[in-house]
């Protein structure tokens, strides 16, 4: 986390950028294309002079190792998987990056509904399968035969500010866990989902990449601002696009 004070009361063009999610390892091999990209949001908006605001770069998510779980990169990037039998594992989701007007850590309640902007981090891949790049009002999904397999996240899903976790969540027909990406982060993070079939409550032997998370921009048609009484148990979505500090860009993208 930076901080920046405003020197002067004006108009500021502010840009940020989402991290990609990590690579993806198997059979010996790095594979570095299909790791989501992040995205990009910019905007114009007003600060009056000594307005402080805190700054969250998000991290490019963890290439995949063998023998353990890739993390995920900071500000939000959920875990890549290993599956536990071979050197097949999945890169972390990537972080997001997002200006707030209240600090701590940055997985604070707080913190997160505070922010005025947030550019999501992209999924991490698994294996030669792709992966959800960080997306605008939504985050990039992953296709199987030209249909959506797993979408990405939304202006209300799926997880608030962070990327879902890959490690734990799928396992084959012999327990052992499936290789996944992690999921990117974001205003909400992306989900993880696996190629193969339901048996009880385990899954075929399988490979998924994480979708990408959704970014935010106040004033942003289309975009769902949340409301100040919001707690982390109970997330009210105001149905517009406005953030509740009354901070609102002019041209964004």
């Amino acid at each position: 986390m930076q901080t920046f004070t405003a020197p002067l009361n004006t108009n500021y063009k502010i840009e940020c950028w989402g991290a990609s999610g990590g690579n993806a390892t198997a059979n010996g091999k790095t594979y570095i294309n299909k790791k989501g990209f992040g995205a990009y949001t910019t905007g114009i908006i007003y600060f009056s002079k000594d307005l402080l605001l805190y700054v969250y770069i998000g991290s490019k998510g963890q290439d995949g190792v063998v023998g353990v779980h890739s993390a995920g990169g900071y500000n939000g990037g959920g875990s890549g998987a290993w599956d536990e039998i071979d050197d097949d594992t999945g890169g972390g989701g990537g972080g997001a990056t997002d200006v707030r007007l209240t600090g701590g850590t940055w997985s604070d309640f707080s913190s997160l509904i505070s922010r005025i902007m947030v550019a999501a981090g992209g999924g991490g891949p698994v294996y030669f399968y792709d992966s959800g790049y960080g997306g605008g009002l939504n985050g990039g999904n992953i296709y199987k035969n030209d249909e959506i397999f797993c979408s990405g996240a939304t202006q209300t899903s799926t997880i608030f500010g962070k990327g879902e976790n890959a490690a734990g969540k799928a396992r084959d027909r012999d327990g052992y866990l499936a290789g996944a990406g992690g999921g990117g982060g974001g205003y909400y993070g992306g989900n993880v989902s696996w190629n193969g079939y339901s048996l009880g409550n385990l899954v075929n032997h399988n490979y998924a990449g994480g979708t990408g998370g959704s970014s935010f921009i106040s004033g942003y048609a289309g975009c769902d601002a949340i409301a100040e009484s919001s707690t982390e148990d109970n997330i009210i979505h105001t149905g517009q696009p406005n953030h509740y500090s009354g901070k609102v860009f002019t041209n964004p993208i």
